[in-house]
């Protein structure tokens, strides 16, 4: 395929599972000889995928801060489009698509794929231009909402640097005080409140208080709005364990020395399917309480339609998910067996190498079949209702 200039419009610069997947997907392009750039809005405080773009020899353009007006951001990104000679725009998640349909993307000028890896299908993307959905459960409520170009490309997992082996867990273990006796339990993730990931960590310090095992540990990697409250909690566990048995490290721009380090990984999303990646024995977390192992049978579809996530019936009851960590801490043998299937499962069905193909022949359809004024102006409706009559609507009825 000839080379293609994609500017990718990320949808913040957080250590998350879709910034991190579209960093992921613009290198390994890069590294067939595409040509993207990256771009994304300023935000307050740490953007450490700025450092992580740097690292791969990515350019990356940040364009003013949180609070910069919509017209002044999509400005940029068209010159950065004209700089850059772009011929198509890769925008991931809503407020991307919206900036790249106003903006370079207006008039049909250049087209738009998005992607959205969320688990809860949004309304205000462009609904004649190419849609990836991670989610094979949320393609009904897309159609539902008019979305006449879906696609399923599930998120990706870089199998070659998350392996075993790939990185040494030795000073990771050291670093929260788990002994080679204990048990190690990892959980990787944004500490917010969103999707429930802040409930999820909650809940695994409450199994661990529950179980009250000196062989077992929890490291907690990650940072976010409900870091401290979480840290609080921990201490007073500790308290009453009289140990340091939950430990948070803080945010890592490479996290991959705590799936190593790992005996079982819990979470959900990107970071379950790289514990997977990791050879680890994996605990889902999800909403309304929901905990499962990841193994052979029924949940396997669910999860995997989901992105490694799930709904429970409530209330958020510990004990079923202490009884979980209890059964894989019990059996090294299952914990093996469950990691080398994981791996397996991951290598076949979410590797970087695939879905970069994947989207190699979406960026290929385009050019050549681009959609053009036509299609932008049957979005142009549905678009300006949520870009601009909503919101103006919601100001009016607060006042």
């Amino acid at each position: 395929m000839r080379s293609v200039r994609v500017l990718v419009h990320l949808n913040n610069l957080a250590l998350g599972g879709a910034q991190l997947n579209a960093v992921d997907i613009a290198r390994t392009l890069r590294d067939r000889g595409h040509q993207p750039v990256l771009f994304a809005q300023g935000v307050d405080g740490p953007a450490p995928l700025v450092e992580l773009a740097a690292s791969h020899d990515l350019d990356l353009v940040v364009a003013g801060e949180p609070d910069t007006p919509h017209a002044v951001i999509r400005a940029r990104l068209g010159r950065l489009a004209d700089e850059h000679g772009s011929q198509l725009v890769h925008a991931w998640e809503v407020r991307a698509a919206r900036n790249a349909y106003f903006g370079p993307g207006r008039q049909g000028r250049l087209p738009i794929v998005t992607t959205f890896y969320g688990i809860r299908m949004l309304r205000g993307m462009p609904r004649h231009q190419p849609l990836v959905l991670g989610l094979g459960a949320l393609m009904p409520d897309a159609r539902a909402f008019g979305h006449r170009d879906l696609r399923l490309i599930e998120p990706p997992v870089n199998t070659t640097e998350d392996a075993p082996g790939s990185v040494s867990g030795t000073a990771f273990r050291a670093e929260v005080g788990a002994a080679p006796s204990q048990l190690l339990l990892c959980i990787v993730t944004r500490l917010v409140s969103g999707l429930e990931k802040d409930a999820g960590v909650r809940r695994t310090m409450a199994a661990v208080r529950l179980l009250d095992d000196p062989d077992l540990a929890l490291a907690v990697v990650g940072g976010g709005p409900s870091e401290e409250p979480l840290r609080a909690e921990a201490a007073r566990l500790n308290a009453e364990l009289g140990r340091e048995a939950i430990v948070f490290t803080g945010q890592r721009a490479d996290p991959r020395p705590a799936y190593q380090a790992a005996d079982i990984v819990l979470g959900m999303g990107g970071s379950a399917l790289r514990g997977l990646a990791f050879a680890k024995p994996v605990i889902v977390h999800g909403a309304n309480g929901y905990t499962a192992i990841h193994e052979p049978g029924p949940l396997v579809e669910p999860h995997a339609s989901r992105c490694m996530y799930g709904h429970g019936d409530g209330p958020a009851d510990a004990k079923a998910l202490a009884a979980q960590i209890r059964t894989l801490a019990d059996n090294p043998d299952r914990r093996a067996e469950l990691g080398s299937w994981g791996r397996d499962w991951v290598v076949g069905r979410f590797s970087l190498d695939h879905v970069s193909t994947a989207f190699e022949e979406i960026y290929r359809e385009l050019l050549r079949q681009p959609p053009g004024r036509t299609a932008w102006l049957r979005d142009l409706e549905q678009m300006t209702r949520y870009e601009y009559v909503k919101p103006t609507a919601r100001r009016l009825l607060t006042r």
